[in-house]
């Protein structure tokens, strides 16, 4: 009996040594942690997610508005300003030099006279804030004043030959001259083309009328000449008897 008890005590320690091999790596794992995603939904609408968030996509082109240059000419009269039709139709005016500087040499284009007999200069805008412009007479001597928005002006008193300047003005200071001198107009090309065409119409029609006389003249003398015949031939009396 005693064997038997110990032989039991033996196994019962087998059985206690493999449960606890069995048992104790378990207890020394860390435990298990679980993740519980939880969906959220977006309360953004769509268009203000696009409105937002900008596009990463490289493929991706956004939209812009492109502004046209406005319709502005230097060397016509300004009857609106250039900054203000800009305000009113978002174009853009060309780039111009600040009041601070001094302003870059207007273009004169042309001095002539017009149909009342003054002479008119005509000068081109520079790239420049302008306040005034300044036409000079002889050597300086004599000038005359117009507005920035002017781009003519009549010039009275102006000979032929004379030199005339136009010169920019701002805040601060004049800018370098442009001048012309007057010269006589040319004849057009075409009134010298009217005139010669009238010139070879008259010469046509004194021709047409020198032909005319002429052959008046032949008739005339053809005439003659058949009556003298009849009255020297002898065949014929004056009562029609031979």
């Amino acid at each position: 009996m005693l064997l038997v008890s110990q032989v039991m005590s033996l196994l019962l320690c087998v059985m206690e040594l493999v449960c606890a091999t069995s048992v104790g790596p378990s207890l020394h794992q860390p435990p298990l942690t679980r993740v519980r995603i939880i969906e959220v939904e977006d309360d953004y609408d769509e268009d203000s997610s696009k409105t937002t968030h900008a596009p990463q996509s490289p493929g991706v082109t956004t939209s812009r508005v492109i502004r046209r240059p406005c319709d502005y000419d230097p060397c016509a009269v300004q009857t609106t300003p250039c900054d203000k039709i800009s305000a009113e139709t978002g174009c853009l005016c060309p780039g111009l030099t600040g009041p601070e500087e001094r302003p870059e040499a207007p273009e004169l284009r042309e001095v002539k006279p017009d149909g009342s007999g003054e002479v008119f200069v005509h000068w081109c805008a520079p790239r420049s804030t302008v306040t005034h412009y300044e036409v000079t007479l002889k050597d300086g001597h004599k000038k005359l004043f117009f507005g920035e928005y002017l781009r003519n002006g009549a010039v009275p008193g102006l000979k032929v030959g004379e030199m005339v300047c136009v010169t920019a003005g701002n805040q601060a200071g004049l800018s370098e001259k442009s001048c012309a001198r007057y010269e006589p107009p040319q004849p057009e090309q075409a009134a010298l083309s009217a005139g010669i065409i009238a010139g070879s119409v008259g010469f046509l029609l004194l021709l047409s009328a020198l032909a005319v006389v002429l052959w008046r003249r032949r008739t005339c003398r053809k005439g003659r000449m058949g009556d003298a015949e009849g009255l020297g031939n002898p065949s014929y009396t004056t009562d029609g008897a031979l």
